[in-house]
């Protein structure tokens, strides 16, 4: 009977340290969550059949489907709408308005990565010794090519979460974050539009 409270000891252990690990990375872990919640839903035909109905809204659909071009696993069927709305509108008055659902959604990916997640990621990083310190040589380069880097990936169909990871990471100001993700979104929904 003595070996079973031992393991009863070393499960509620092994619980109490998977809770802290949790509470200590709630934001990592809500990522982790919302990507496979977000994979299920995408799964679902009338969560597909949903965002294609957005043809139908006219501008109002391309500012919804300019908000689902900057996620990553809504990024092929909003591009999809977009094209399709684009031709039956205006594509600069299309573009923008679709930049503007863009930049919201991008802002709110840059601020979570910012002010949440990333400093998880650097405390995680720090802890298991995966995180080297680098030359300040390095990060100068880094901080120079990151808003070219960036802005060709908020541009592209790449998941712009990858852009907001890189600006968020180097401390990029708000107001520079929103007036490059503004240009960028425009220029690549604008291409598509003209398409």
């Amino acid at each position: 009977m003595g070996w079973l409270k031992g393991k009863e000891k070393i499960v509620r252990e092994d619980i109490l340290a998977t809770e802290r690990l949790v509470l200590n990375y709630k934001n990592l872990f809500s990522l982790i969550l919302s990507v496979v919640l977000a994979i299920f839903i995408l799964k679902s035909s009338f969560i597909r059949n949903s965002i294609f109905s957005l043809g139908a809204l006219g501008y109002l659909g391309m500012f919804i489907s300019g908000m689902f071009f900057s996620y990553g696993l809504t990024t092929a069927p909003a591009t999809s709408m977009l094209y399709l709305l684009s031709n039956n509108l205006n594509p600069f008055l299309a573009a923008l308005i679709g930049m503007v659902g863009a930049v919201i959604s991008d802002y709110l990916i840059f601020r979570f990565v910012k002010y949440h997640l990333f400093d998880e990621i650097k405390n995680l990083s720090e802890k298991i010794k995966f995180h080297p310190q680098l030359n300040k040589k390095y990060i100068r380069i880094l901080k120079t090519l990151a808003p070219f880097i960036a802005g060709i990936i908020i541009a592209s169909p790449l998941p712009d979460e990858l852009a907001a990871s890189i600006l968020g990471s180097i401390q990029f100001k708000d107001y520079q974050f929103i007036q490059l993700s503004a240009l960028s979104n425009f220029i690549g929904i604008l291409i598509i539009a003209l398409i």
